[in-house]
């Protein structure tokens, strides 16, 4: 039996870096980022920092493991709808997926690698004188079904 998703209200904020908002049925969505986000205390841009291939967290393979347990599942749904009053979204950011509706497959990935470049002369100088993120690389893909 396939459910109904009723939602009386949606409201959301900010959307934004490869996210998405989908209002109905997917049958498959598969989605990745890549971030690379500098801090420097000096507010320093060069236009190309690095590549990802520099940093393993963006070469790794992801295992998944093999589904080899069979799962036996028994559903009872009283009503055949699901119903929600209304739904309040802050922000979404980085491969994030909000759907209204049914999914078959879905598969998400983010990966964010974060890099402080502090300067020791401006940090005795300063005293403080904390980062500031100046530079940030993305990529995402996505689609969807």
């Amino acid at each position: 039996m396939i459910r109904h998703s009723i939602v009386d209200q949606l409201r959301i904020k900010t959307v934004i870096f490869g996210s998405n908002v989908i209002i109905g049925d997917s049958s498959k969505i598969q989605m990745s980022s890549a971030v690379l986000a500098f801090q420097r205390q000096q507010e320093l841009y060069y236009g190309f920092e690095a590549p990802f291939e520099t940093f393993a967290v963006f070469r790794q393979i992801i295992p998944i493991p093999p589904l080899s347990e069979q799962i036996e599942i028994q559903r009872y749904h009283e009503d055949p709808a699901i119903k929600v009053g209304s739904i309040d979204i802050i922000g979404m950011s980085t491969s994030t997926v909000m759907q209204i509706g049914n999914i078959k497959d879905i598969a998400l990935e983010s990966r964010i690698h974060h890099v402080r470049q502090l300067d020791p002369f401006l940090l005795k100088q300063n005293g403080t004188g904390g980062p500031r993120t100046v530079a940030v690389k993305q990529e995402s893909r996505g689609t969807s079904e």
